[in-house]
């Protein structure tokens, strides 16, 4: 071993000293984890294995964080993004046994025990209780899930405020009964307000800021825009072009046959179902209560995107759009769409993002997706590469990312469903 003056460390020949490959750092950090959760199940038998599984999943620092929430017992000090030392942290941050019993309904009356609960079940969210809120204060919180979607709804004498963690490309749909919501969007600066008896919907973006005022009382529709986007196409046949917004809107509490009122009588029969029957169940009021809102809600999907038929949409993007329709397995650019559109591109590109949300060319992507979906339900795919590049998609490994992104499976796993189910019917 020799001692170099200039840097004052020491030279090895050994490869020792060398650090290891990625891959080789990666597989080890792996191995350490996957050991460290098992010694946790070990020593901790009340673990849960939804959240082992969780971790081992890629969702390490998600798992992490939540636990740590839920616990609240071990302050974070800095990041840790590695495997192992998020497995380490996952370990040292379960929940003991003198722990209160954390459940998707809770009744609590504290500021410590309200933020403990709302932690626990809309993690997402890092909640504060208003400091101008009196000491006696309570929040009654009920959670049901409906297959992918869910419902929550609150009576709560306290002032909520909350910041949105990370996107988790969920619309929310809030029907305010009292009191008052308010959502500002951090991306686009725009404040909603939900005022009693309206709804209005949201999207669970990273940095959104949410103040629900005391004394409110509120149902909750949540639904991730890739369950949304496949029931739009699957009940109108239509491709889902942008995002969905749903402005404020009157809703009566008192209309039997109302989305809301339908939203209720979900919760009450998902609540007191036999578990037998939960899931036929969930499915068909997940279908009811979406058919309801493409149907009768104003401003709803079926309305704004019926094709041809948008008197508020201008003629030139119509024309673009039906030019996409039309090409969609030839290249097309934005100047392609400009001459049929018959105007300039800057102002296509204008019109585009004030009546439908995005540019041409996501639109255009959007419609492509659509026909990728539809020729996998309907059996026409052959393969994904071949799909891919049939549909001007140069990349199919973009291509499968941008699908999953769309309908929350790969295309891979959609095509496999497919023919399995075809062969189940044969058979």
């Amino acid at each position: 071993m020799q001692i170099d003056a200039r840097h004052g460390s020491a030279d090895k020949t050994s490869h020792q000293m060398m650090p290891l490959p990625f891959g080789k750092l990666v597989l080890c950090r792996l191995v350490a984890g996957a050991i460290a959760a098992l010694v946790a199940v070990l020593l901790y038998p009340p673990l849960d294995p939804s959240a082992l599984l969780s971790m081992l999943d890629g969702n390490l620092t998600a798992a992490a964080e939540s636990l740590v929430r839920q616990c609240g017992s071990l302050p974070l000090i800095g990041e840790f993004p590695s495997l192992g030392w998020n497995t380490v942290l996952f370990c040292a941050t379960l929940p003991s046994t003198d722990d209160p019993l954390r459940a998707d309904s809770f009744a609590a009356h504290s500021r410590d025990t309200i933020l403990a609960n709302l932690g626990s079940v809309e993690p997402n969210w890092r909640w504060k209780v208003s400091s101008e809120t009196p000491e006696a204060c309570s929040l009654a919180y009920r959670r049901q899930r409906i297959l992918s979607a869910w419902l929550a709804s609150a009576e709560h004498s306290v002032c909520l405020q909350a910041l949105a963690r990370r996107d988790m490309r969920l619309i929310s749909f809030y029907f305010v009964l009292s009191g008052h919501i308010e959502i500002t969007d951090r991306r686009t600066r725009k404040t909603l307000s939900i005022s009693p008896n309206h709804v209005a919907s949201a999207r669970e973006r990273a940095g959104n800021q949410m103040t629900i005022q005391s004394e409110s009382s509120w149902l909750a529709f949540h639904i991730p825009e890739s369950a949304l986007r496949r029931s739009f196409e699957d009940l109108t046949g239509r491709p889902y072009v942008h995002e969905f917004v749903l402005p404020a809107t009157c809703f009566s509490q008192d209309d039997a046959q109302g989305l809301y009122q339908t939203l209720r009588q979900a919760e009450r029969d998902l609540n007191s179902a036999a578990s037998e029957a939960m899931p036929l169940l969930a499915k068909a009021y997940k279908q009811l209560a979406l058919v309801k809102l493409f149907s009768t809600m104003p401003h709803n999907l079926a309305e704004a995107f019926c094709q041809g038929t948008s008197g508020a949409a201008p003629r030139q993007l119509l024309k673009a759009e039906a030019f996409m329709r039309e090409n969609l397995t030839n290249p097309v650019t934005i100047e392609d769409l400009a001459a049929a559109a018959r105007c300039t591109p800057r102002a296509l590109q204008r019109m585009f993002r004030t009546y439908r949300g995005g540019s041409p060319m996501g639109v255009l992507c959007n419609y492509r997706l659509a026909a990728a979906h539809g020729a996998i339900k309907a059996g026409r795919a052959g393969s994904i590469t071949e799909l891919a590049l049939n549909l001007q998609f140069s990349n199919p490994g973009r291509f499968s990312v941008l699908y999953k992104s769309a309908y929350g499976l790969s295309p891979s796993s959609a095509l496999r469903f497919t023919r399995n189910e075809g062969s189940t019917e044969q058979a």
